[in-house]
């Protein structure tokens, strides 16, 4: 009888264990347990890359892990499931995403920073392109159109040529209606590009060409109130083009897309200017600054009000003369003039290396840390994280050069790798990859430089 009672507590024991891990295992399941997320409630367990920095042009692998939700990743990537390794776009800068998961009404979000950096090298390309002051324009697809310029013939070219950055080729695809070189090409939003300005072939230097971007086809886009070389143009914030100057011209002229027609512009520049930059602002006003002039009170800077039609002199004194430079406005909305040459007393060319930081906040010019090297005629590339990479020119020897630097504001100038032979004259864009394409140009001597590079 005892061993029976026994044989009772002791499996009632037993039960009442039981109970005890089955409630306590119900309770976890249920997200009763104290610090324990509940099973609706996101939570992020990885977000990770495959490696702690990357070169331009590379693809990251992100491993994703998480529970209590769906996920995605922002931007550009979507929807994401647990436990997946997924591989971003190409990369062409330093690039950040975050993975969101969200359930139970709630939301978890991490973020990671991916490092991109140029391997800082320039690889040649097997097409050989020969050609110097044509225009370059990079397409809505990531192509690059090089239309006219110097290409050894008896005239200047009309080509219009393709480079595509997926198969690293050229293709002809049209021609403009006079050849031309040290002209203005225009990317409009809906994909042509005006063309218009510089040196002709034929007397009809005032006759702009629209370019449709895919196949090629010229119409026509108006003539011009004044022929013009050695301009600046700017597309405006509402779709017109606005060009001033020009060798001999203190004029400026809008192109309006919706009839084609050129009219002068109702207020005239404070001076002549040519070899000058013109720079879109934030609030639509073109900041005009530097070029050459004839005028003995040298103005170095105006805006240009499109609302107005007129020009308002920038103060700046004490500001030398300065041609041939290049200008970018940076994220802040400040606009960054670097390098360029100036005519010393004796009256020769001093290639600069100076640089100025414009405020439109203020109206005021302020210097900025130097470059590497004195450098004018270079050709200049603006990166999404305010880095600006110059290439080529003509340094403070007076000769093309293969030299090319980076350049911030703050830090100034620091030499990067050389291009394989010196260039002027030449073009650079960036393609979607975040490499940069350089196409022609000229070496010591007037010689063509066809070896088409990719900097890396």
């Amino acid at each position: 009888m005892f061993k029976s009672i026994e044989k009772r507590v002791t499996a009632g024991r037993i039960a009442a264990a039981c109970l005890i891990v089955i409630s306590a295992a119900l309770l976890g399941a249920c997200g009763g347990g104290a610090g324990d997320a509940m099973p609706d409630e996101p939570v992020i367990a990885q977000f990770a890359a495959d490696r702690d920095a990357y070169f331009v042009g590379d693809k990251a692998r992100l491993t994703v892990r998480y529970r209590g939700g769906t996920g995605r990743i922002e931007p550009r990537i979507g929807a994401v499931a647990s436990g997946a390794a997924v591989e971003t776009p190409v990369l062409d800068s330093g690039a950040a995403y975050r993975l969101i998961v969200d359930g139970g009404g709630k939301s978890a979000a991490q973020a990671i920073t991916l490092r991109v950096r140029f391997r800082d090298r320039f690889a040649a390309l097997d097409v050989p392109f020969a050609g110097s002051d044509h225009a370059a324009v990079t397409t809505g697809d990531g192509a690059v159109l090089i239309l006219g310029g110097s290409r050894g013939l008896n005239a200047l070219s009309d080509a219009v040529d393709r480079f595509d950055p997926v198969t690293r080729t050229f293709t002809r695809i049209g021609s403009m209606r006079t050849g031309r070189s040290g002209h203005s090409a225009t990317r409009l939003p809906d994909g042509r590009i005006l063309v218009f300005g510089g040196a002709s072939s034929l007397q009809i230097g005032n006759v702009a060409d629209l370019i449709d971007e895919r196949t090629g086809a010229v119409s026509n886009g108006g003539d011009l109130v004044q022929p013009r070389n050695w301009h600046a143009t700017t597309l405006l914030a509402d779709g017109r083009v606005l060009v001033t100057g020009g060798l001999g011209r203190d004029s400026a002229e809008i192109w309006d897309p919706a009839t084609h027609a050129w009219r002068l512009a109702a207020g005239r520049m404070t001076q002549m200017r040519w070899h000058h930059t013109a720079t879109l602002l934030n609030d639509g006003r073109v900041l005009i600054a530097g070029g050459q002039s004839d005028r003995t009170a040298y103005q170095f800077a105006e805006l240009f009000d499109p609302r107005t039609e007129t020009f308002v002199p920038v103060s700046s004194t004490g500001i030398e003369m300065r041609r041939l430079h290049a200008a970018h406005r940076l994220s802040d909305g400040s606009v960054l003039i670097v390098g360029g040459e100036t005519i010393g007393t004796d009256g020769e060319i001093v290639r600069l290396a100076s640089a100025l930081r414009f405020d439109p906040a203020t109206h005021r010019f302020t210097g900025a840390a130097p470059m590497a090297a004195a450098r004018t005629m270079m050709r200049s590339i603006l990166l999404p994280d305010d880095r600006v990479l110059l290439f080529g020119g003509e340094t403070a020897d007076a000769r093309p050069s293969a030299s090319s630097e980076e350049y911030q504001a703050e830090q100034g100038g620091k030499a990067l790798a050389p291009m394989p032979g010196e260039r002027m004259l030449h073009s650079v864009n960036r393609l979607p990859d975040g490499r940069i394409l350089v196409v022609g140009g000229e070496g010591t001597g007037g010689d063509y430089r066809a070896q088409v590079l990719l900097y890396e």
